[in-house]
């Protein structure tokens, strides 16, 4: 995993592109397991490349795939770091505005698939485990920090196991680098030019936003599960969220992405099916 400091110190951190980008294989629709296709949120957006023209055939009907700066933050759609993808619709924080979404506080399943439940997609992790805690205390203590006074089930024990193959399969095409299957994220801030592994899930850290990245009160740092998920690494030119191609460093004439993931970008677009997020194309929600 990328730490927050090896990105300060080794590279110059800028925010400008969008948050989620993810691993896909260009188009061909998301994994099948055991017979049924993975994620089966919210739906929304027709794919391909971002535009600023919402009279594109490309724009979707979600505030994340609508071709509009819906937060007048001057980024767009998958240029925004907010969106976690096209069926997003709430473009202004890193809840989806999909019902039924972000309502868990304590057991988070793949963050990405736009729905609470791991019915779909195999993956069950506490948020507890998320938040690095080895302790029923510190979970009791951060929870009762935010107003939540419940914390059924948490065993510190459970932090060591490994997720699911049907989850690192059916979430894993959905996830960004950058990120894990659950929504801890490396988040890099336009002001000090620091990157932070953050927990993105509104339902545990509702103030978290992207102006807030830096402050451990309202994001509060999370520890990546690094066996689902792909993580963002510039120095082998994969941007992580909150940076652009002039953070690249020297021997990168471009950015890239995942393996298996094409390249995009406003004159660039997406195979259809898929979004195009911070410069590579990945999974939509069907």
């Amino acid at each position: 995993m990328i730490t927050p400091s090896r990105l300060a110190t080794s590279l110059g951190l800028a925010l400008a592109l969008a948050s989620v980008v993810a691993c896909g294989d260009g188009g061909s629709g998301p994994p099948v397991v055991d017979g049924a296709p993975g994620g089966d949120g919210g739906g929304g957006g027709d794919g391909g490349g971002t535009t600023p023209d919402a009279n594109s055939s490309a724009c979707g009907t979600t505030e994340c795939s609508d071709c509009i700066d819906n937060d007048d933050d001057g980024y767009i759609d998958g240029e925004d770091v907010e969106c976690t993808g096209s069926a997003d619709d709430d473009e202004s924080s890193f809840a989806t505005g999909i019902s039924g979404d972000n309502v868990d506080h304590f057991n988070q399943d793949c963050f990405f698939d736009g729905n609470s439940g791991a019915g779909n997609d195999g993956c069950a992790r506490h948020s507890c485990c998320l938040l690095g805690f080895t302790t029923e205390q510190q979970c009791d203590d951060y929870f009762d920090s935010i107003g939540v006074s419940a914390n059924p089930n948490f065993d510190p024990a459970d932090c060591a196991e490994t997720p699911s193959p049907m989850c690192v399969q059916t979430c894993g095409a959905l996830t960004p680098p950058g990120c894990d299957c659950f929504g801890c994220c490396t988040i890099c801030d336009p002001t000090t030019n620091d990157c932070f592994d953050i927990y993105t899930n509104p339902a545990v850290a509702p103030d978290c936003d992207e102006t807030t990245i830096s402050d451990p009160t309202k994001c509060p740092v999370c520890t990546k599960v690094e066996t689902c998920g792909v993580d963002c690494n510039p120095l082998e030119c994969i941007l992580c969220p909150g940076q652009d191609a002039e953070d690249l460093p020297a021997g990168c004439d471009a950015a890239e992405c995942p393996e298996g993931s094409e390249v995009c970008g406003p004159d660039l677009a997406c195979p259809t099916g898929d979004f195009c997020s911070n410069g590579c194309c990945i999974f939509q929600i069907p």
